[in-house]
C-alpha cells in the first residue's frame, strides 16, 4: 500500500511548518523546491492525459470542434480590420483633406447661382450640364442649389445618348459600356421614384427624359420577373438601379 502519511517540513525563512507538499510556505511564501518539482510534474501528467483524451475525441467531432474555434477567429480577425479601415480613414480625412473654405464657396455661390437659375429659367439643359461638369470637376457646391436634384438624371441622359452616338459612328459598346448604358436606362425609367426633387423640377426634365428613352425603346427586351426586378430596386432605392442587375442581364444577354 502507498504510504498516505502526511509528511511536515519547517520553513527555512519563517520557521512555520507546513506540509512537504506544498510548492511554498503558506505563511511566507518562501519556494518549497520539493513541493514545486511535485506540482510541475502533476501539471505534466495532467497535459499528458488531456492530449491523450483528445486523441480518443472522434475525428467528425474534432473537426466541429475547431471549426467554432476558426469561425470566432475569422469574425474577430474582420471586426480588427474593419476598425482598422475606419481609423485610416479617419486618419487620412484629418491629415490629407483640407476643410472647406466657406467664405470661397460663398462667394463663388452669389456669382453662380444666379447663372444657373438664369440657364433653368432659359431651359437650356445642355448649358446646365456643362456647368455641372465643370463645377464638380472644380469641387465647387453645386449641390447647394436649388434645383441641384435634377443633375443626376440629365447627365444620365447625356451618358446614354454619347453611347448611342459612339453606336452611330460604327463603334461596338463593350459590356462594361452596356452595362452603363442599361443602368442610364433604369436611372430615367425611375424619375417617378426619385427623392430629394420637386415635382416641378421632374415636369422640367421630364421631355427631355422621355425623349431619350423613346430612343432606347426597341434595344431591351425584358420578361416579366426581370422587369419586377429592375422596377422594385428603383422603389426601393429613390429611383436608382442596381449596378449589379444591369450587369447580370448585360452577361445573360450576351452569352
Amino acid at each position: 500500500m502507498a504510504d498516505t502519511t502526511v509528511k511536515k517540513i519547517i520553513c527555512s525563512s519563517c520557521g512555520a511548518e507546513f506540509e512537504d507538499t506544498l510548492p511554498k510556505c503558506p505563511y511566507c511564501g518562501s519556494l518549497n523546491y520539493k513541493g514545486a518539482e511535485a506540482e510541475y510534474l502533476g501539471k505534466l501528467e495532467s497535459m499528458r492525459q488531456d492530449m491523450q483524451q483528445l486523441e480518443q475525441v472522434p475525428e467528425k467531432e474534432l473537426k466541429k470542434k475547431l471549426k467554432k474555434k476558426q469561425k470566432f477567429v475569422i469574425k474577430l480577425l474582420i471586426l480588427l480590420a474593419a476598425l482598422a479601415a475606419i481609423l485610416a480613414v479617419i486618419v487620412f480625412r484629418v491629415r490629407y483633406i483640407e476643410p472647406r473654405d466657406a467664405r470661397a464657396d460663398y462667394l463663388w455661390e452669389k456669382e453662380n447661382f444666379p447663372i444657373l437659375d438664369r440657364l433653368y429659367q432659359e431651359k437650356d439643359l445642355e448649358a446646365l450640364m456643362d456647368f455641372y461638369e465643370q463645377a464638380v470637376e472644380e469641387n465647387r457646391t453645386i449641390d447647394r442649389w436649388e434645383h441641384s436634384g435634377i443633375f443626376r438624371w440629365l447627365m444620365s441622359c447625356r451618358d446614354a445618348r454619347e453611347y448611342l452616338a459612339l453606336e452611330q459612328s460604327g463603334e461596338t459598346l463593350n459590356e462594361y459600356q452596356q452595362a452603363l448604358l442599361l443602368d442610364d436606362y433604369w436611372m430615367m425609367r425611375g424619375l417617378e421614384y426619385s427623392g430629394g426633387m420637386s415635382e416641378e423640377d421632374k415636369e422640367y426634365i421630364r421631355p427631355y427624359v422621355e425623349a431619350t428613352l423613346n430612343s432606347l425603346a426597341d434595344r431591351y427586351t425584358f420578361t416579366a420577373e426581370e422587369e419586377k426586378k429592375f422596377e422594385d430596386s428603383l422603389r426601393n432605392n429613390y429611383g436608382y438601379p442596381r449596378y449589379e442587375d444591369c450587369e447580370e442581364y448585360i452577361k445573360k444577354h450576351n452569352e
